[in-house]
């Protein structure tokens, strides 16, 4: 048994040898001969000294780290350093010298973009810079250049990334403190940006969830052909003389345009920069996005849009395939044809219409027009198509009126949530404002 049992160990033995070799036993490509005697080194094919024929033992080359030069002990594989695999000093000759001439390379391409960027050809600059790198990075002034360009591209993440790497090659650098604030600006701006982000992404799912129940609840009516009395007697001159004017007949929203709608709008914009429908002489550069547009109020989708100017207003009416109504059929969509004061009849009632904080479209039940028009008095003014002159009424046409040919501010029907009084709020009241301004206390609705 004593006997068995040793054979048994010495296999167990054997065996844990054997595998233990299998996984350390360095390969040929690592090895080379030595002389026991003289130590004469000789490539591993050969067997014998030829000094003294002594027999020659294998043995590891040296290793070395081809990022820190820290030689390897044997049997090492990796840096204790910095992890990077050891190659022979053999390897690292080859390596330095592949080092050496992607540096001159990159260098080349580093002063072809310094000239492009003298030029302010930044995108061929930029593509310069980033093949010197590509090639050999640690160049600090070309870490300085490409950080500062991408920061005037407004590429801010790639920025701080760039400068940081210089700050690490030249920690001791005259400029580090000026360049630790620089980077502190851009990351102030990438934070922004990043918190924009998620709120817009919020304001995403916010306005397409609730855009299909606004559309279904905010469609048009018709209001159809006929005369009606326009302007009224016993108020301010811009409301003289009362006068019957024909309209043909006309689609009216039901309600006033919603964040919800606009958002649509704007996301359509951004996403296919299709200004198509845009007026031709509206103010360039325009990306139709109201003032403020990153303020909370635009995160409730059943508010009505405002600080959008008429521009805005006419290229969402042309977008959405309608257009600005006339004050002449605005007023008639508010009054009907009865000659009543407010949409909801001849008697004053504040209890009618959005006064005070803003509300979802629609809210007041018993404030609509005779054709069902929610908000005609209250919540926000709205743009009509019109340029304004007070004294038009007295030379307006009969049938279907389309205002002046021209003029310096457009016509805004219907009061605001801002106003208290009902003189005001009439249905036959006019204001006007300059068609550039967006303000707090106007929107819009459309018809076709």
């Amino acid at each position: 048994m004593l006997r068995f049992l040793s054979k048994y160990l010495i296999l167990c033995w054997l065996f844990v040898a054997a595998t233990s070799f299998a996984e350390t036993a360095p390969s040929k490509a690592e090895l080379y001969n030595e002389c026991p005697k003289c130590e004469t080194k000789y490539s591993y094919d050969i067997k014998f000294c030829g000094k003294d024929g002594s027999e020659l033992v294998e043995t590891q080359k040296s290793s070395i780290c081809p990022k820190c030069e820290q030689k390897g002990v044997p049997g090492e594989i990796f840096c204790r350093e910095d992890g990077e695999k050891l190659v022979t000093v053999e390897e690292a000759k080859v390596n330095e010298q592949k080092l050496l001439h992607d540096r001159q390379k990159a260098l080349e391409h580093f002063e072809e973009g310094n000239k492009l960027l003298d030029s302010e050809d930044f995108a061929k600059a930029l593509a310069e810079y980033n093949k010197a790198i590509e090639l050999y990075e640690n160049i600090p002034k070309l870490q300085y250049n490409t950080g500062l360009l991408y920061g005037k591209l407004g590429k801010h993440k790639d920025a701080i990334k760039h400068l940081r790497k210089y700050r690490r090659l030249s920690p001791d650098a005259d400029d580090n403190d000026k360049i630790l604030t620089k980077i502190a600006v851009l990351q102030g701006i990438v934070d922004k940006k990043n918190a924009l982000i998620r709120r817009y992404e919020k304001r995403n799912e916010i306005m397409i969830t609730a855009l299909p129940g606004i559309k279904e609840r905010c469609g048009m009516v018709l209001v159809p052909a006929g005369a009606f009395m326009m302007g009224m007697d016993d108020m301010k001159r811009e409301q003289r003389p009362i006068h019957k004017v024909h309209l043909d007949a006309f689609y009216i929203d039901i309600c006033e345009v919603t964040n919800a709608q606009y958002y649509e709008f704007l996301d359509y914009i951004n996403k296919t920069e299709d200004h198509s429908k845009c007026r031709e002489d509206e103010p360039i550069n325009k990306d139709h996005k109201p003032h403020n547009w990153e303020k909370d109020y635009y995160n409730h989708p059943e508010y009505p849009v405002i600080r959008i100017d008429w521009y805005d207003a006419c290229a969402y009416a042309a977008w959405a395939g309608k257009r600005l109504p006339t004050e002449a059929e605005w007023e008639k969509a508010a009054r009907g044809t009865d000659e009543r004061k407010w949409p909801w009849g001849s008697e004053w009632d504040r209890s009618k219409y959005n006064f005070g904080d803003p509300e979802s479209v629609g809210s007041h039940e018993e404030g609509k027009s005779p054709y069902g028009c929610y908000d005609m008095a209250g919540s926000v003014a709205e743009w009509c198509a019109d340029w304004a002159n007070m004294n038009y009424y007295e030379k307006s046409p009969k049938r279907d009126p389309k205002g002046p040919e021209n003029g310096d501010k457009k016509i805004i029907r219907g009061g605001s949530r801002f106003i208290p009084d009902g003189l005001s709020l009439r249905s036959t009241a006019r204001k006007a404002m300059r068609p550039n301004i967006g303000n707090i206390s106007v929107g819009f609705r459309c018809v076709k």
